[in-house]
């Protein structure tokens, strides 16, 4: 069964970035700025080993940098219109960011790790659907 849900889910995931993929096709991104991803990508490759080293600062400074893009992507996105799902990843990423936040003052390592994956992987999908192809 387990395996059965697992095919399937893929099927979806597939299935889903084939649609997505066209319909970013027809989306201009050209007024997007990507020095802003440039520095949310920077943020999100150092955060996690900034946590892992213990360096609350360095994390901190990550997730600010993290926030504003994440802010910022979620405005660009509401005033793009059309890109419900864009909207949607950058308001989940801005969640799981709040509980890095959360971790970091609580000086719980951890639990900021697994939030910081989660941002992560919250980028991940958004990239799938949105990032231009070079």
């Amino acid at each position: 069964m387990r395996k059965w849900l697992h095919i399937i889910g893929w099927t979806l995931a597939l299935a889903s970035s084939v649609a997505c993929g066209l319909a970013w096709a027809a989306i201009d991104l050209g007024d997007f700025d990507e020095y802003v991803m440039r520095d949310m990508d920077d943020a999100n490759k150092d955060l996690g080993p900034a946590l892992g080293a213990g360096n609350y600062e360095a994390a901190l400074a990550d997730a600010e940098v993290l926030k504003t893009g994440l802010d910022w992507t979620e405005d660009y996105f509401v005033r793009k219109g059309g890109t419900d799902d864009a909207v949607t990843l950058a308001r989940q990423g801005k969640e799981s960011l709040a509980s890095v936040f959360a971790a970091i003052s609580a000086r719980d390592l951890a639990v900021a790790a697994e939030a910081a994956r989660a941002v992560n992987k919250n980028c991940s999908s958004c990239h799938d659907l949105y990032k231009p192809l070079k």
